[in-house]
C-alpha cells in the first residue's frame, strides 16, 4: 500500500524482525523540487521507520538526506523480563525519610546517611 501527496510518497515495507521483535516498516520519500531552496535539481529525502506494536515503540529509523547524509537510530541490547530487584533498593549508605504532605499524600525522599 502506498500513498502520494504533492511531493511526499509513503509506502509500507511489511514486517521484519529487529532484535527479536516483530516491527512494521514504512518508507517516506519527500522530494524538494528543483529551485525551491536554491537547488539545481530535485532533492529526495528518504526515511524508514520500523515500529513494534507489541512494545509500542520505534525499533529503528534511517534517514538519508543529500544535504546532511545518512543517520540511523536502532534500539539494541533489548532485554525482556523483569529488571533486577537491586535496581529498586535503597543503597545501604542511604536512608528513606517520610515527610508530611497535604491531604492523604505521603512524600518520601532518599538521602545519604551522615557518617
Amino acid at each position: 500500500c502506498s500513498t502520494v501527496s504533492d511531493n511526499v510518497t509513503t509506502e509500507s515495507l511489511g514486517k521484519r524482525m529487529i532484535e527479536g521483535v516483530e516491527a512494521e516498516g514504512t518508507r517516506t520519500k519527500v522530494t524538494i523540487p528543483a529551485g525551491q531552496i536554491g537547488n539545481e535539481r530535485a532533492l529526495d529525502t528518504v526515511s524508514e521507520r520500523w515500529y513494534s506494536n507489541e512494545l509500542k515503540t520505534v525499533m529503528m529509523t534511517t534517514r538519508n538526506d543529500p544535504r546532511m547524509g545518512e543517520s540511523t537510530y536502532k534500539l539494541t541490547n533489548l532485554r525482556r523480563g523483569e529488571p533486577a530487584r537491586q535496581l529498586f533498593e535503597v543503597p545501604p549508605d542511604y536512608k528513606v525519610i517520610e515527610e508530611p504532605a497535604a491531604g492523604n499524600v505521603i512524600r518520601m525522599r532518599v538521602e545519604k546517611r551522615q557518617e
